[in-house]
Protein backbone atom coordinates (compact mmCIF):
# COMPACT_ATOMS: atom_id res chain seq x y z
CA UNK A 1 0.00 0.00 0.00
CA UNK A 2 1.13 3.38 -0.80
CA UNK A 3 0.56 6.06 2.03
CA UNK A 4 1.67 9.37 -0.07
CA UNK A 5 4.52 10.12 2.68
CA UNK A 6 2.31 9.93 5.69
CA UNK A 7 3.92 8.55 8.85
CA UNK A 8 1.99 5.30 8.89
CA UNK A 9 3.49 1.48 9.30
CA UNK A 10 1.23 -1.64 8.70
CA UNK A 11 2.19 -5.21 9.36
CA UNK A 12 0.50 -8.54 8.38
CA UNK A 13 -1.70 -6.71 5.32
CA UNK A 14 -4.54 -9.45 5.19
CA UNK A 15 -4.56 -10.97 1.19
CA UNK A 16 -7.70 -8.89 -0.02
CA UNK A 17 -8.15 -7.86 -3.58
CA UNK A 18 -8.19 -4.23 -5.66
CA UNK A 19 -11.29 -3.01 -4.31
CA UNK A 20 -10.92 -4.00 -0.61
CA UNK A 21 -7.13 -2.98 -0.67
CA UNK A 22 -8.73 0.83 -2.09
CA UNK A 23 -10.89 1.32 0.90
CA UNK A 24 -8.70 0.20 3.25
CA UNK A 25 -6.11 2.81 1.81
CA UNK A 26 -9.03 5.44 1.81
CA UNK A 27 -10.18 4.51 5.34
CA UNK A 28 -6.36 4.99 6.83
CA UNK A 29 -5.39 8.04 4.67
CA UNK A 30 -9.05 10.17 6.20
CA UNK A 31 -8.24 9.24 9.37
CA UNK A 32 -4.89 10.01 9.26
CA UNK A 33 -5.61 13.01 8.18
CA UNK A 34 -8.10 13.88 10.46
CA UNK A 35 -6.21 12.52 13.29
CA UNK A 36 -3.22 15.09 12.39
CA UNK A 37 -5.24 18.07 11.98
CA UNK A 38 -6.56 17.03 15.78
CA UNK A 39 -3.84 16.64 17.43
CA UNK A 40 -1.55 19.76 15.36
CA UNK A 41 2.15 17.47 15.81
CA UNK A 42 4.16 14.76 13.94
CA UNK A 43 1.76 11.49 14.12
CA UNK A 44 2.90 8.32 13.83
CA UNK A 45 0.39 5.30 12.97
CA UNK A 46 1.01 1.71 13.57
CA UNK A 47 -1.41 -0.73 12.18
CA UNK A 48 -0.90 -4.56 12.52
CA UNK A 49 -3.07 -6.77 11.41
CA UNK A 50 -3.76 -10.82 12.43
CA UNK A 51 -5.65 -13.26 10.96
CA UNK A 52 -6.85 -15.92 13.45
CA UNK A 53 -7.28 -19.90 12.42
CA UNK A 54 -9.10 -19.69 8.93
CA UNK A 55 -11.96 -22.56 8.84
CA UNK A 56 -13.19 -23.23 5.35
CA UNK A 57 -13.66 -19.80 2.90
CA UNK A 58 -13.83 -17.38 5.91
CA UNK A 59 -11.03 -16.02 8.29
CA UNK A 60 -11.64 -14.19 11.67
CA UNK A 61 -9.42 -10.69 11.08
CA UNK A 62 -8.23 -8.85 14.04
CA UNK A 63 -6.40 -5.19 14.31
CA UNK A 64 -4.40 -3.22 16.74
CA UNK A 65 -4.03 0.63 16.14
CA UNK A 66 -1.24 2.34 17.75
CA UNK A 67 -1.03 6.64 17.33
CA UNK A 68 1.32 7.78 18.76
CA UNK A 69 2.81 11.68 18.74
CA UNK A 70 4.87 13.70 21.55
CA UNK A 71 3.68 13.45 25.07
CA UNK A 72 0.47 10.39 24.28
CA UNK A 73 0.10 7.28 22.77
CA UNK A 74 -3.59 5.80 21.57
CA UNK A 75 -3.92 2.67 21.12
CA UNK A 76 -7.42 0.48 19.65
CA UNK A 77 -8.18 -3.02 18.24
CA UNK A 78 -11.20 -4.87 16.77
CA UNK A 79 -11.87 -8.43 15.28
CA UNK A 80 -13.99 -9.69 13.12
CA UNK A 81 -14.84 -11.78 9.83
CA UNK A 82 -14.29 -8.56 7.31
CA UNK A 83 -10.69 -7.14 7.40
CA UNK A 84 -12.09 -3.38 5.69
CA UNK A 85 -14.75 -3.18 8.42
CA UNK A 86 -12.68 -3.65 11.72
CA UNK A 87 -10.06 -1.70 10.34
CA UNK A 88 -12.91 1.12 9.93
CA UNK A 89 -14.09 0.03 13.52
CA UNK A 90 -10.94 0.64 15.10
CA UNK A 91 -10.40 3.63 13.44
CA UNK A 92 -13.63 4.93 14.77
CA UNK A 93 -12.41 3.87 18.33
CA UNK A 94 -9.12 5.50 17.49
CA UNK A 95 -10.59 8.64 16.57
CA UNK A 96 -13.12 9.05 19.63
CA UNK A 97 -10.14 8.33 22.21
CA UNK A 98 -8.28 10.90 21.27
CA UNK A 99 -10.82 13.39 20.44
CA UNK A 100 -12.06 12.87 24.29
CA UNK A 101 -8.45 13.42 25.05
CA UNK A 102 -7.91 16.89 23.29
CA UNK A 103 -11.56 18.02 25.35
CA UNK A 104 -10.30 16.66 28.42
CA UNK A 105 -7.21 19.30 28.49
Amino acid sequence: MNFQDRTIEASNLPKLDSFEKSKMQTALLLSFGRLQKLVNNQVLLHVHFKQHKATGRRAKHSVHLKLSFPGKTFIASESGWNAVNVLQKALKALEREAIESVKRH
